[in-house]
């Protein structure tokens, strides 16, 4: 699944600019957003939505998994949605997805089967002041984190 989302963020897009002038490649400045966005993905998850809380679960979901369980984080890391979150760099631009075929009815939901969208995959506004820091840094370093 694949979200795509553009740099609305005037200095982060005047920062990318000035990389590529420089360096003529942006690769190591998307591996940067990347991973920042993906940390802010993870964020999502445990907060269990942001900047708006996700729909609790059904009265269904919870007889099946328990009163605790935690919305789309049932197998954490160990290979289940949240653990499937992922990044690659290109010199023009960074895609951040699943390789999940169920992660697009959670992020927008299904009417049909009673599932409410629960955006996991985005861009959270305090990201932008964050990956403007990191890529001033590698400006001024030359270097990604």
């Amino acid at each position: 699944m694949q979200i795509t989302i553009e740099a609305n963020d005037h200095g982060v897009s005047r920062l990318l600019t000035r990389i590529q002038n420089r360096t003529k490649s942006a690769k190591p400045a998307m591996s940067i957003i990347g991973s920042i966005v993906r940390a802010s993905v993870v964020r999502n998850f445990e907060k269990e939505g942001r900047p708006q809380k996700w729909r609790r679960h059904s009265k269904k979901t919870i007889a099946l998994r328990g009163v605790g369980a935690k919305i789309l984080r049932d197998q954490g890391f160990a290979g289940g949605l949240l653990g499937s979150i992922n990044y690659k760099a290109f010199n023009d631009r960074v895609i951040i997805g699943t390789n999940k075929n169920y992660a697009a009815t959670h992020q927008f939901g299904d009417e049909k089967k009673r599932i409410p969208a629960r955006p996991f995959l985005m861009v959270q506004d305090e990201d932008w002041p964050e990956i403007r820091a990191a890529l001033n840094e590698y400006i001024m370093k030359g270097a990604a984190k």
